[in-house]
């Protein structure tokens, strides 16, 4: 069981060589978190950002954030993202 969670485990999928090359491709990456998650995804993305890093995917390509908040009640983060976001894919 936990082999095949891994194996669709963000940060170890951007290890291997194809979803590496698919990621450093994107045009634009949201990767954001609440500092007090309490799932504890603020883990996770810092993670995952690290992963991106090394991956090789360009830092203008990569907007990452922990900000002062749990996990529920983000929804005014929303805006943020999809602007960011579409300013990048258009």
């Amino acid at each position: 069981m936990w082999e095949r969670w891994l194996a669709r485990d963000p940060v170890v999928m951007a290890a291997e060589p194809r979803h590496a090359e698919a990621l450093r491709s994107m045009r634009a990456i949201w990767v954001d978190a609440g500092d007090r998650d309490e799932y504890y995804l603020d883990f996770g993305a810092v993670a995952f950002h690290r992963a991106l890093e090394a991956a090789g995917v360009p830092g203008e390509r990569v907007h990452f954030e922990l900000f002062e908040a749990g996990h529920g009640g983000i929804e005014y983060r929303y805006p943020l993202a999809l602007a960011w976001l579409s300013h990048r894919l258009t």
